[in-house]
């Protein structure tokens, strides 16, 4: 709980010194607060050093482009590839419910709540990968997926659009044609990613 509030005051632009006043106020002690910060550390959503202030980490737009969007693609497609054959009426139903909650969180201008539905929508077909190391890969940078989310969502026009992209994804899977599937989760993630970073789609990927 106490990663999401730390990154959700990020997402508001709120530095450290604010969240550390708020910490103090909610009235959690030191001890449990270093631990938390220390797991957070390790998630690489905290940078610390000796003597200095420990501060939120920033994703750069190298670092997104050349190592976040590349393991995403490799992990999600390959986990798309393995769990569509076996999709049945309830898991697109499953889907349908994170779009629902994407549209409804958008509306009420919710992003920490549109954030967890929209990793609730690409968690669950690795889920269904049913491949364990897939699994393993996916949790390792799942919180690092969220902070991106997070900020991510700050540069959307209008956060009330995020469930219409994913909506083309869906509708490709429910073919069931695992090809057109897995380009069209590599056009979504390309396309949602760059754009929001203010980077050219290429051609290939583009709307």
């Amino acid at each position: 709980m106490l990663g999401k509030w730390l990154l959700s005051f990020r997402s508001l632009g709120i530095g450290p010194p604010h969240a550390r006043f708020r910490v103090l106020r909610i009235g959690r002690s030191r001890g449990p607060i270093r631990e938390a910060l220390r797991a957070l550390e390790q998630e690489g959503l905290l940078h610390s050093q000796p003597f200095k202030e420990t501060v939120v980490a920033e994703f750069s737009t190298e670092e997104v482009v050349n190592v976040l969007i590349p393991i995403r693609l490799t992990v999600e497609t390959y986990a798309l590839r393995k769990a569509l054959p076996t999709f049945v009426e309830q898991d697109f139903a499953f889907l349908e419910q994170c779009l629902a909650s994407m549209r409804a969180t958008g509306e009420a201008n919710d992003v920490v709540g549109l954030v967890e539905s929209d990793l609730a929508f690409h968690e669950y077909i690795v889920v269904k990968s049913n491949v364990p190391n897939l699994m393993n890969i996916w949790s390792s940078i799942f919180t690092r997926i969220r902070m991106h989310f997070y900020m991510q969502d700050q540069h959307f026009e209008d956060v009330t659009k995020v469930w219409e992209q994913h909506q083309p994804l869906l509708d490709t899977m429910r073919t069931g044609d695992v090809d057109r599937a897995c380009a069209e989760l590599t056009r979504h993630i390309y396309d949602t990613n760059l754009l929001s970073l203010g980077l050219p789609v290429p051609p290939i990927f583009g709307r």
